[in-house]
């Protein structure tokens, strides 16, 4: 029996993260263009040049294009990247600011019709604190990898928790705030919420 070489497997995946991206690009554009609800999935499986089939492969459902957010593997990646030393939790702000401080226009683009959308659709904004509590297990996984404890260590378990309480606290605070700049405005309530982990509430 054959098994796939690695570098096959890594196309591979280079091939779905692409075409997942390019999916969840013309869809945002369509939504954009046309609104949330009157835009179809064959429109958006148009756009890419992909099946229906091949669309409900990467995504189940038309809420799963706005609530799929790339970024979070990034932030993780980038986290990865930056030494051990100093206090986790500014190291993760580090490499949230740097992420975004280096973003291209385009992404910057993207990423504000998509937030636009999770704050204004009702079905999208309903599911929104309970998809990122599904990063908890994610951030578990990388701190403990990262510091070298299992995953079920308690103090990774109550880190990633609390980020992730932060950022779903944040975001419920901030839904109702569409107008221009919003994103940066959420950017530094996150950071500053994020830094609150450290001095607890200020007297």
């Amino acid at each position: 029996m054959t098994t796939a070489k690695p570098e096959a497997d890594t196309l591979r995946n280079r091939k779905k993260a692409r075409t997942k991206a390019a999916i969840q690009r013309e869809a945002l554009r369509l939504f954009a263009e046309q609104g949330y609800e009157a835009t179809t999935v064959e429109e958006i499986a148009d756009a890419v040049e992909v099946s229906r089939a091949t669309f409900f492969r990467y995504f189940p459902a038309k809420a799963d294009l706005v609530l799929h957010d790339i970024g979070d593997l990034t932030v993780l990646a980038a986290l990865d990247g930056l030494p051990t030393d100093g206090d986790p939790v500014d190291r993760l702000r580090e490499a949230i600011t740097g992420l975004y401080d280096t973003a291209p226009e385009a992404g910057w683009t993207q990423n504000e019709r998509r937030e636009r959308l999770l704050r204004t659709v009702p079905e999208l904004r309903a599911r929104v604190p309970g998809h990122m509590a599904q990063a908890i297990p994610m951030l578990g996984e990388a701190l403990a990898r990262r510091y070298g404890r299992p995953t079920d260590d308690v103090e990774v378990l109550a880190l990633s928790g609390a980020i992730v309480g932060v950022a779903i606290a944040v975001w419920t605070a901030g839904a109702d705030d569409v107008a221009e700049g919003f994103i940066r405005r959420h950017l530094a309530l996150l950071d500053a919420g994020l830094g609150r982990l450290r001095t607890g509430l200020a007297p």
